[in-house]
């Protein structure tokens, strides 16, 4: 299987789980970005071709989240990770702490 199959089960994957929507070619269009688009947030997703026990996350890709969120109006951004399983119960994500403590809030609220 190539890496782009991987890719794309994860993104299809994530959106179904996230009721949100898979974006054409992985965001590489002018007007949608990201993997992976919710109302309010746009996701990057990244996962491995084989089992591994550790997962860089790369400055650049949070810079480039951040001014996507921008160009296309959208509040939040994270990236999902996994470890190279496909499985979704082993999805990680990760966020801005300032969105991490609203979402926190939120659930200390009800």
């Amino acid at each position: 299987m190539a890496t782009r199959d991987y890719s794309d089960k994860q993104e299809k994957a994530v959106a179904e789980y996230l009721d949100g929507n898979k974006t054409p070619n992985s965001g590489a269009t002018p007007f949608k970005k990201g993997d992976v688009i919710t109302e309010d947030t746009i996701i990057e997703c990244k996962t491995k071709t084989k089992e591994v026990t550790s997962h860089a996350i790369k400055k650049e890709w949070i810079d480039t989240l951040k001014r996507e969120c921008i160009s296309m109006g959208k509040e939040h951004w994270a990236i999902v990770f996994d470890f190279g399983t496909q499985k979704i119960e082993d999805q990680y994500i990760v966020l801005p702490i300032s969105y991490y403590k609203e979402l926190k809030e939120g659930y200390d609220n009800e």
